[in-house]
């Protein structure tokens, strides 16, 4: 069976099952019910896999043997099979969260929260913004492109110091920018990108050091950066470069937070003078 859509077996996958499983249970929603051998047919699957995937299914609710010989299997519908398996991932969730809590710190080696550690890809990334922004309770320091901007809008909710900087030539910014900060107190501002390029450019005197900086500043992708810093005791540095996974470094290092502290401050007093 060819015809079974990929993005429907990738869906099922993300929800637990194997690639083998999510097949065989695609195609009795279709059929509604089939004998083993059929299943063997329609999919071309060895028949060990159709019998161990039917009986994972079953352990999993989601089948059903309704004859013993020859042996027919019947589907629990989607709406209720997917409503199932959704509610085993949030089951096993509320589980983790329980275990973890009551584990026993001081029998594991605690990492440094001086550790600069190395974030990678989008989702971790997503996942690592949101939570520093969850768990801000005084202060929020970020500079970023635009595309951040999402992130910021539930602030809102919180009484926090803000100071944002976005860097961005558009209108449209900053007018998104007042809707989502209207009548609240902090330091908003929007810095052009070629502000920001002149800034660093004119304290160059020598050629070849002013062309070593064009050359770098080509590598640039503005529209990845972000710098975000909650309650002055956690940074986190999305890299501004084009390429194929963003990555981004967080740490809870003091010193370098104090240190990147004064300089990105510096800089966007410099900036908004500009």
């Amino acid at each position: 069976m060819d015809k079974i859509p990929q993005k429907l077996i990738k869906s099922l996958m993300e929800l637990g099952l194997l690639e083998s499983e999510a097949k065989i249970y695609i195609a009795l929603a279709i059929i509604d019910n089939a004998e083993v051998k059929e299943l063997i047919n329609l999919l071309g699957l060895s028949k060990p896999n159709i019998y161990e995937g039917l009986r994972m299914l079953e352990e999993k609710g989601l089948v059903v043997l309704i004859n013993t010989r020859p042996m027919t299997y019947q589907v629990t519908p989607p709406d209720i099979g997917l409503e199932m398996l959704l509610k085993t991932h949030l089951d096993a969730k509320k589980e983790a969260q329980k275990l973890f809590s009551t584990l026993d710190k001081e029998n594991f080696v605690e990492k440094s929260s001086e550790t600069l550690l190395h974030v990678f890809g989008e989702k971790s990334i997503d996942y690592k913004i949101k939570d520093m922004f969850d768990s801000a309770t005084k202060s929020v320091f970020m500079i970023s492109s635009p595309q951040y901007i999402k992130y910021i809008e539930n602030l809102t909710e919180k009484k926090l110091k803000l100071d944002i900087t976005i860097f961005s030539d558009g209108k449209n910014t900053e007018e998104e920018l007042k809707k989502i900060f209207k009548n609240k107190e902090g330091n908003f501002q929007i810095i052009s990108e070629e502000n920001v390029i002149n800034m660093h450019s004119s304290k160059i005197k020598s050629p070849e050091e002013l062309e070593e900086y064009k050359e770098a500043l080509s590598m640039f992708e503005y529209k990845n950066m972000m710098i975000l810093m909650i309650d002055d005791s956690e940074i986190m540095y999305v890299l501004p470069f084009s390429q194929d996974t963003l990555s981004a470094f967080n740490t809870k290092n003091k010193s370098l937070i104090t240190l990147m502290k004064l300089g990105l401050k510096d800089m966007t007093h410099q900036l908004s003078k500009d």
